[in-house]
């Protein structure tokens, strides 16, 4: 069977950005879809439906955004009237109320956090300022720095009351960042929405963050191909989707160089420091949630812990690409 390639989708994710390239392999030019693509949460994201009534589409591809939009307003650190920019203001310095969907999606963070043995963390900000992907000062930090950012990174630091719905740092240099899983999340809200609007099938495309709704055109699995970051053009592997997730976490094309050696965009929030030995993880899940997570998890924990995670989860699927050009698939 010959698949044709579908124009690239430009995607970013994880704990800074970077882009890497998706093939949709199926379903291109079997029918027309009805799509839409806005810039939101700092990249793009598309929607395209298949099938139905047009204007019921169109109505439902605008109930979707409306509510990522919304969960950006809640959730972003960089707007100083978002309820996590309130959240870091004071929880370090006292119990602070938060809403039922923040509280939640903080206490599923802190789960994956866990599994994770810290390797996913929604407390890495600090660092990520140190490091200069916040605050865009591309210089080595020193270990004074490391060391004082490592003090407010630890998910450990983070205080839940599930009666009060409240969070508190126990540390006043902890700060909250979703930047690893809100994109997720926001894509699943995006597709309940599709759902309850009668959509059956579809394709989201949050910066690489995609959920594959139903069946591609011609009643067949989605195809979603990820690309050689290195041989461009060539595949490393083809997912075949239906009702899933899947979501990739890299450091091929975000990094910075210092004295001639490469830094990766992404921080172990353990160690403090870039991650070394793997390119690119490849995630497919049941839920974008999951998958953003976990794509993030298994990159910093490595080949042996990453995969013993994965064996850990039911259901998920994984693929590994590592510095030495081993393609590693769970």
């Amino acid at each position: 069977m010959i698949f044709k390639k579908c124009p690239y989708l430009f995607a970013l994710k994880g704990y800074g950005l970077f882009y890497f390239l998706v093939f949709i392999l199926a379903g291109c030019g079997q029918g027309q879809p009805v799509k839409e693509t806005r810039a939101l949460m700092d990249t793009f994201c598309e929607i395209s439906c298949y099938g139905g009534d047009k204007d019921k589409t169109v109505s439902a591809i605008c109930a979707a955004f409306k509510e990522m939009e919304r969960i950006e307003g809640v959730f972003s650190k960089f707007n100083e009237n978002s309820e996590v920019s309130k959240i870091n203001a004071l929880a370090g310095l006292e119990k602070v109320a938060a809403g039922e969907e923040v509280f939640k999606l903080t206490e599923r963070a802190v789960y994956y956090s866990s599994i994770s043995n810290g390797a996913f963390d929604i407390t890495v900000a600090p660092l990520m300022e140190v490091w200069g992907f916040v605050r865009s000062h591309k210089s080595m930090p020193d270990k004074e720095a490391i060391e004082n950012a490592l003090e407010g990174v630890g998910y450990k630091n983070i205080e839940l009351d599930p009666k009060e719905l409240s969070v508190k740092f126990f540390n006043k240099k902890t700060k909250i960042d979703f930047g690893g899983i809100a994109k997720g999340y926001a894509v699943d809200r995006a597709r309940d929405i599709l759902a309850a609007h009668g959509i059956k099938n579809g394709l989201i495309n949050l910066g690489g963050n995609m959920f594959a709704l139903g069946y591609a055109p011609g009643n067949k699995k989605w195809k979603i191909g990820v690309e050689d970051p290195i041989n461009k053009g060539k595949l490393l592997h083809r997912f075949e989707l239906t009702d899933m997730a899947i979501s990739t976490s890299g450091n091929y094309e975000r990094f910075f160089e210092i004295g001639g050696k490469r830094y990766s965009h992404i921080i172990n929030p353990v160690t403090g420091f870039p991650c070394q030995g793997i390119v690119s993880v490849t995630v497919a899940a049941d839920s974008a949630e999951q998958a953003d997570a976990l794509s993030t998890a298994i990159f910093v924990m490595g080949e042996k812990e990453g995969l013993n995670l994965a064996k850990s989860i039911k259901g998920i699927k994984v693929l590994m690409l590592k510095e030495d050009g081993r393609l590693i698939l769970y």
